[in-house]
């Protein structure tokens, strides 16, 4: 069993604690599903033993500024998967970063570059399957078309996404990017593929077998 650590769009108390990771338990991987400050990475970087993996949101908060005339940097001590597949504590995870794009700005992408990030990562996807590898992640900032999609244009759901599902069963997809609003907003759901769906708004923990 490896226990995930969750994180995407809000700073958490019980994760920026001088009490973690001691708080939360045992933690054998964090994946960040965007809009997490860099600050907030580089800080669980320093108290994990394996490093922490990202992608950025659409508000590309996760950017470091430097000295007044250096150029923002991303967060060291981590891991961008973002069109990348990486494996961190024996987990293999896939990663797209950003939104669709709602207005002009960096880090939202057409639903046609969603598609060509998606076959980028099929080569590596399918050696992986050659060698009796299943995607175990797919992290992704914006979530699928269906139960976690916003009804407003910038939380539209990615058409992408539900072809990965159908192409490589990733046996979870964590995704940020639609706020939780009241005690029973629904956080995880099944999809017709049998890929376990997680919204990481804020934190939430995962057991995967």
């Amino acid at each position: 069993m490896t226990r995930i650590l969750a994180i995407s769009d809000e700073v958490s108390p019980f994760v920026y604690s001088q009490n973690f990771p001691e708080n939360l338990g045992p933690i054998d991987l964090v994946v960040s599903a965007g809009d997490i400050p860099g600050y907030l990475l580089e800080f669980l970087a320093t108290k994990l033993t394996v490093p922490p993996v990202y992608v950025l949101g659409n508000h590309a908060n996760g950017y470091l500024r430097g000295e007044e005339d250096a150029p923002p940097r991303l967060p060291g001590g981590c891991i961008n998967a973002h069109r990348r597949v990486v494996e961190v504590a024996g987990v293999t995870i896939a990663g797209i970063e950003g939104s669709l794009r709602y207005r002009p700005g960096e880090h939202q992408y057409e639903g046609a570059t969603m598609e060509r990030f998606a076959l980028e990562l099929a080569p590596r996807l399918a050696l992986q399957r050659a060698r009796g590898r299943r995607l175990d992640v797919l992290l992704t900032h914006a979530a699928p078309q269906g139960p976690h999609e916003g009804e407003d244009r910038p939380h539209r759901g990615v058409a992408a996404f539900n072809r990965m599902h159908r192409w490589w069963r990733p046996r979870l997809h964590v995704h940020g990017h639609v706020h939780l609003n009241g005690a029973n907003a629904p956080r995880r759901y099944v999809s017709a593929e049998g890929v376990e769906v997680v919204n990481a708004f804020g934190f939430t923990m995962i057991d995967l077998p």
